[in-house]
């Protein structure tokens, strides 16, 4: 329990040195979802050991659920597969998954394995290698199960653009955990992506909602924004551009 609550907080937590993310989108044909969920169920007790032996920190499988009246909800992928890795080293290391996997699944036969192995369905894929810029605090607990989040893919039109986010709007984000509107914040760095990614994107938002906040509480939730304030958001928004946004629900994850 003490190493899986050390893991969430540093996870869901202020670091100190820069995390490692990768980020595999998965496109299914239609009615495979069943069968894709227990494949991952599968490979989430080889994730469990490689998190054991230290090979990763943390695996997390979102459904993608469109955001209602977006005109690109028919090119969506249907999941979002999360690794996470404490550094680039941990990340490089070369993983023999399949012998891991037989040792994991030591009782089945290879016959069994290499069949689950093999038939899929794994999707159509695109990657994103990440680093973590920057996140608020996590205060909240253990995940659970179906707990949604939302992703915003963005492309820097300015040089001052992480600036804004780290220096400026992270200190909203802040205030949001304070007043219970909000959970979770990260802001990450895109390094590289596979071929066929979107090559559009180069930083990546992760926010969790809490409770709406009543009108009468918005003064003393937020406080007055100041003219500097007013002008710093106008100024933020114009150093990027949002490439697609998605709503998130977890279905699956070892730590």
């Amino acid at each position: 329990m003490k190493k899986i609550n050390w893991i969430i907080a540093l996870l869901f937590s202020a670091i100190t040195y820069s995390q490692m993310i990768s980020y595999t989108s998965v496109r299914l044909e239609e009615g495979q979802d069943k069968d894709y969920l227990e494949l991952e169920s599968f490979w989430s007790k080889i994730h469990e050991q490689a998190i054991k032996d230290g090979l990763e920190m943390a695996w997390m499988i979102w459904e993608v659920i469109p955001i209602e009246g977006d005109e690109n909800a028919a090119n969506q992928p249907d999941y979002l597969i999360m690794n996470f890795y404490k550094d680039s080293v941990q990340q490089n290391n070369q993983v023999n998954f399949y012998e891991l996997g037989r040792s994991v699944y030591s009782k089945m036969s290879k016959k069994k394995f290499d069949k689950k192995w093999e038939d899929g369905p794994y999707g159509t894929r695109n990657s994103y290698q990440l680093i973590r810029l920057d996140n608020t605090e996590w205060i909240f607990g253990n995940p659970e199960i179906g707990m949604e989040a939302q992703l915003n893919a963005f492309k820097q039109t300015d040089d001052t653009y992480e600036q804004y986010e780290m220096e400026f709007y992270k200190k909203w984000h802040d205030k949001g955990i304070l007043n219970g509107s909000r959970k979770w914040w990260e802001f990450n760095r895109v390094l590289s992506s596979s071929e066929n990614a979107n090559k559009e994107i180069t930083h990546v938002t992760m926010d969790i909602r809490g409770r709406d906040i009543p009108e009468e509480e918005a003064e003393k939730a937020w406080g007055t924004p100041t003219f500097t304030d007013r002008m710093m958001w106008n100024n933020g928004f114009s150093t990027r551009e949002i490439i697609n946004q998605v709503n998130l629900k977890l279905v699956m994850y070892r730590f």
